[in-house]
């Protein structure tokens, strides 16, 4: 009893909506995925339907509909399908709204205007920027949790380091361009982090 109130069961399955973000006791993020494919759909099927100018298109997409999105992105574990999913969807509707072909590749309307682009956003940027501050914000942080994510990330990148190893070892004669794509110039950054005392 709760204040009263007979408390009910959830099995660990059961998903559980908590700060905009659907959570499972057993870490199921497909609920999650699907609640930010419907709202992403929604969002963007009104903003198709609207009398939205090409230009107020990508203002709204940039402050409104990426936003929204990205709010779970220091949370949610997103795989690239996923984000390219999400990149190709707001992609048709930018596309429909500036009359372009659906053909039209998406390297061309995130490009530059100087190059003839849209400079549209990115999901896949947003991603990064969002988990990029997490990790940092992490990093400095003064309590455990620095601790914890240096543990994670030094276990992280010797796993790497091993699958690297395991690879190459299985390619006789790899070219010196393929061996510098496995061996990018900050791994050995990261090996030099250590808790502060």
């Amino acid at each position: 009893m709760v204040p009263n109130q007979a408390t009910e069961y959830n099995s660990p399955s059961s998903p559980f909506l908590y700060l905009g973000v659907t959570l499972t006791m057993d870490f199921n993020w497909k609920h999650q995925h699907r609640r930010m494919d419907k709202n992403l759909e929604q969002k963007l099927d009104a903003l198709e339907g609207a009398y939205a100018t090409p230009r107020q298109t990508l203002d709204i997409v940039r402050t409104a509909i990426i936003p929204s999105l990205a709010y779970a992105f220091a949370v949610t574990p997103c795989s690239y399908p996923d984000l390219d999913k999400w990149d190709a969807m707001i992609g048709r509707v930018i596309k429909s709204k500036h009359n372009l072909w659906r053909s039209t590749l998406s390297a061309m309307i995130h490009e530059d205007v100087h190059n003839f682009g849209l400079i549209a956003p990115s999901i896949y940027v947003e991603h990064h920027r969002c988990s990029a501050v997490a990790l940092v914000t992490s990093l400095e942080d003064p309590s455990d949790r620095r601790s914890m994510t240096i543990n994670l990330l030094t276990h992280q990148n010797s796993h790497l380091k091993h699958l690297t190893t395991t690879f190459l070892s299985t390619i006789e004669g790899t070219s010196l361009p393929h061996k510098k794509q496995v061996h990018p110039p900050y791994a050995s950054a990261s090996s030099s982090l250590h808790p502060r005392q």
